[in-house]
This record gives structure tokens, sequence and C-alpha cells, in this order.
């Protein structure tokens, strides 16, 4: 799971990203995000475990950051194998990609890049990460304060009812 991703990115950028980078192909999945959002959610999807580690050796490599042109930093929110995700159904859609793949040039995308440590990108990005951790932080505080109080609320009534 990928957040902080810009609104409008196509899964397709991601998936030539990526495929760029570190060779690998995968599946990409770009969420609807809610108007009041600031950032869109992504789903990153491979065939084995061997891509998922090389994978995920490139997106959480503390060396660099991912970034859109207009640096919104990607920060990586979830990582789990999905056993409930056909194999099959994957492995021919990253048939059909790689076809794709082929019959066009690929062109570096402008749309993402990765910027290195130690530079002012770099150092940027890294602010605009822990205040989306900050953010997130803050909202799983509240969900929890909401089902907290919803559970006060649902205890008055059954008293109530007695």
């Amino acid at each position: 799971m990928v957040e902080n991703l810009e609104k409008g990115i196509s899964p397709f950028t991601i998936m030539e990203f990526i495929h760029q980078q570190v060779s690998i192909s995968c599946q990409v999945l770009v969420s609807p995000s809610l108007s009041s959002e600031a950032y869109a959610r992504g789903t990153i999807t491979v065939n084995s475990k061997k891509n998922l580690d090389k994978l995920s050796g490139f997106l959480e490599n503390p060396d660099h950051s991912i970034i859109s042109s207009k640096g919104r930093p990607w920060v990586i929110t979830e990582k789990r194998l999905a056993h409930d995700i056909s194999l099959a159904s994957i492995q021919a859609f990253i048939a059909n990609y790689q076809t794709m793949l082929r019959s066009r040039k690929i062109e570096t995308s402008n749309e993402l890049k990765v910027v290195l440590s130690g530079t002012e990108e770099f150092n940027t990005a890294m602010l605009l990460k822990n205040l989306f951790w900050e953010f997130v932080n803050h909202q799983a505080r509240l969900h929890q304060r909401l089902l907290t109080e919803e559970a006060k609320i649902s205890q008055l009534f059954d008293a109530e009812e007695m």
C-alpha cells in the first residue's frame, strides 16, 4: 500500500516507473480519493515473494525517496503477502503488461523521480513524509475515539431499554 500519491496519477505511470527502476512487472490499482483528501493511495501487486522483496527494497530504501514532479513523497503504509488475489490473474495481467512494454518505446516518466539522500529535495521529502505520518497517526486516534464514543452511546441506550 502506497499513500500520498499525486491525485490523478495513472496506474500505468506507476507500473512504468517501477519497471524502469527495478526491472519487475507489477499490477497497480490507484483508489479513488475523496474530494476532501489532498492525495491518492494505491496498491502495488507483484507475482512472487522474490519480486515483493525486490520492490520493497527499492521502495523502503533509506538512501532515497520517491517523489512526484510536484514534490509529494510516496509513503509506504503496509506491506503484506496477499493470498486472496489469484496468482493466475496477476500473471495474466503481467504478461499483457510486458507485451505493452515491448510494443512501445519506454521513456522515463517525468511524473515520478527518485531523490537521493543528502539533497535538498530528499530533505524536503522527509519533512513531508513526517508530516504525513503525523496526520495518519492523528487520524488513527480520531477513529479510535469515534469507536469509543459510539460504544458509550450504545451502552447508554442499552441501559435505557432495560
